[in-house]
């Protein structure tokens, strides 16, 4: 029943070992592009007693969390379809003229096309949450949106993301650790598959 879940259900048919893989590649990563949002709040906790989360909270309420959902979804379309994508192939006959038009991107990852859908659908979202919070910062601007709002609705996308970033990189690992699995003549043949 779960492995009928978009985006989710593969997991629980994954290895441990990619699991763990995959999990700390989601903390260094984490860890390291949030930098700029966590260390210097702890820096001015202990220099100048200012509360912690008040600071990190006045970091991301411009939006920011926003441009971070954006940034992550990005490299998973391009690592999804540049490794695992392909056009459908031209007719055997030759006859391109008659082929059908247009050729489909076809994925050959799991869950492949709901990735890419959602990876659009939080880009526009993300564009458009973080267009009104700098419009409302405008002199001139009209729209007075809730802030806190958009502070909940934007972490609640970079948490999406985040798994997002988890699911594909598990299902990655899973894939590129599936040739060990076989035989070396196997993994000759799917090398050479490969570089054709």
């Amino acid at each position: 029943m779960f492995t009928k879940v978009p985006i989710y259900g593969q997991l629980i048919n994954s290895s441990s070992s990619s699991v763990k893989e995959a999990t700390t590649d989601l903390i260094t990563a984490t860890l390291f592009s949030l930098l700029p949002l966590w260390f210097y709040p702890i820096i001015s906790k202990f220099a100048y007693g200012t509360d912690f989360w008040a600071t990190v909270k006045s970091f991301i309420g411009g939006g920011e969390l926003f441009l971070y959902s954006a940034a992550l979804v990005g490299p998973l379309i391009f690592s999804i379809t540049r490794k695992y994508g392909e056009m459908s192939p031209v007719p055997s006959d030759g006859d391109t003229e008659h082929s059908t038009f247009p050729r489909m991107y076809t994925i050959q990852f799991p869950y492949g096309i709901w990735f890419v859908l959602v990876s659009a659908l939080v880009l526009g979202f993300a564009a458009y949450f973080f267009g009104i919070l700098r419009e409302a910062g405008l002199e001139n601007s009209a729209r007075t949106p809730n802030a806190e709002n958009l502070l909940f609705v934007s972490g609640i996308m970079y948490c999406f993301t985040l798994s997002c970033f988890f699911c594909v990189s598990v299902y990655r690992l899973q894939l590129d650790s599936t040739p060990q699995e076989f035989g070396a003549d196997t993994r000759d043949l799917m090398d050479e598959w490969e570089t054709r």
